[in-house]
């Protein structure tokens, strides 16, 4: 998605606003009210809050696929590829401060939608894409030895679930140094499962 300066701006104005207030209580006069912006200009880039989660919704993506390409780029072993993965994950939620409850609201909207058949499938391809990114690596780690014989597609699941579920714990325990402990030894739980 290529968005000029001030649509962006708009955009980060109300990650911030709905991270703070959710969906349904944030306005788009507390969006321009962060943006630095008047109402109307809101209205110039985007016609509804539905529009402006939308864009959201397909920046925050695009934004995490862009960030996995930059960390899976090298030539590194798939262990050092997984472990940059990991890694780049806990660094993606600890930078976004309050903005990461961004992604609470897009879970909620778009599993609501695929429940009930009113919304786009973008935050299910993402994971899709980042599925068969992690299957790749894990194919290739049980290839160079790195990982032993497992199911590259059940791990990938499981590796994506447990990162998901590390996300709801960081978000609950808000404690940055606690967190990045635990965090740790979670990981290092995780490949001693699939190392040989």
């Amino acid at each position: 998605m290529t968005i000029d300066n001030k649509a962006e701006k708009i955009i980060q104005a109300a990650i911030q606003v709905f991270a703070e207030k959710g969906l349904e209580k944030g306005k788009i006069a507390d969006i321009a009210r962060k943006a630095g912006i008047g109402k109307g200009t809101v209205y110039e880039y985007f016609s509804s809050k539905d529009e402006i989660f939308s864009a959201i919704e397909q920046f925050v993506i695009e934004d995490m696929l862009r960030d996995l390409e930059t960390i899976l780029q090298g030539g590194r072993s798939p262990r050092q590829k997984l472990q940059s993965l990991i890694d780049g994950t806990f660094h993606y939620m600890v930078t976004l401060g309050d903005g990461i409850l961004i992604v609470t609201e897009l879970w909620a909207q778009s599993a609501r939608g695929l429940w009930h058949g009113s919304s786009t499938t973008r935050l299910r391809d993402m994971y899709r894409q980042y599925r068969e990114i992690l299957i790749d690596i894990l194919q290739e780690g049980v290839k160079s030895g790195d990982f032993r014989p497992l199911d590259p597609e059940g791990v990938a699941v499981m590796l994506a679930a447990f990162l998901d579920g590390m996300l709801w714990q960081y978000l609950i325990i808000n404690d940055p140094t606690f967190f990045h402990r635990v965090w740790n030894v979670a990981v290092q739980s995780f490949f001693k499962g699939i190392e040989p």
